[in-house]
């Protein structure tokens, strides 16, 4: 008896995911000529090469983060995770041209908790809510959301050196989406036994004694 052996289904080719990600360099171009620019006015800036290097870092995961279908494509988890990612991306140098100390303490801080939260994380990172598997160790012992608390952190750094209007708008509205794109994330996930255990084992979603 002859079986009929089944072809491999080809993948459609994603432009919206390839037309996203060239989107997206183009804004990190322009956010890191603003900041090469501010350091050739005004000499080295720690805040400035921070930043710059904090985003190259994200670029990267968002490059080569891992596929899932378990994702939840909704308009607004999708543009939560957009923006909580890359609001970031409207900071500018402002401010009086030199750091001050604990404004670089801060934001190195930050740098220093991303890298725990991405050895955690490996390829799992993720814009929008998704399970890419589930993370339970490492900082995640600590606090739901690791890597955005990081981000927030370094991001207040950043704030303490370079001030303005637009720069606080920019952190208020991009923690703002982190927030929304949390909710979202831990409302697909809690449909896994293993995440549901572990919401009960660790209290804080961003901020480890206040949220």
């Amino acid at each position: 008896m002859l079986t009929e052996t089944k072809q491999p289904t080809a993948r459609t080719f994603d432009w919206g995911h390839v037309v996203s990600k060239a989107a997206l360099i183009c804004v990190y171009v322009v956010f890191a000529a603003a900041h090469v620019s501010a350091l050739q006015e005004d000499g080295f800036r720690l805040s400035l090469v921070l930043l710059v290097a904090f985003e190259t870092v994200m670029i990267g995961m968002v490059l080569a983060r891992r596929a899932t279908d378990d994702v939840d494509k909704s308009m607004m988890a999708v543009f939560a995770g957009l923006a909580g990612s890359f609001f970031v991306l409207g900071f500018r140098p402002a401010g009086s041209g030199e750091d001050v100390l604990i404004g670089q303490v801060i934001q190195v801080s930050g740098i220093l908790l991303q890298l725990g939260a991405s050895l955690s994380l490996g390829r799992s990172f993720g814009l929008v809510p998704a399970n890419r598997g589930i993370k339970t160790g490492g900082l995640y012992r600590i606090v739901r959301h690791p890597f955005y608390f990081s981000y927030v952190i370094a991001q207040i750094g950043y704030l303490i050196n370079n001030p303005s209007t637009m720069n606080v708008v920019v952190f208020a509205i991009g923690t703002g989406f982190q927030v929304v794109r949390i909710n979202y994330e831990e409302r697909l996930l809690s449909n896994n036994a293993e995440y549901s255990a572990y919401l009960k084992t660790v209290r804080w979603h961003l901020f480890p004694g206040i949220w």
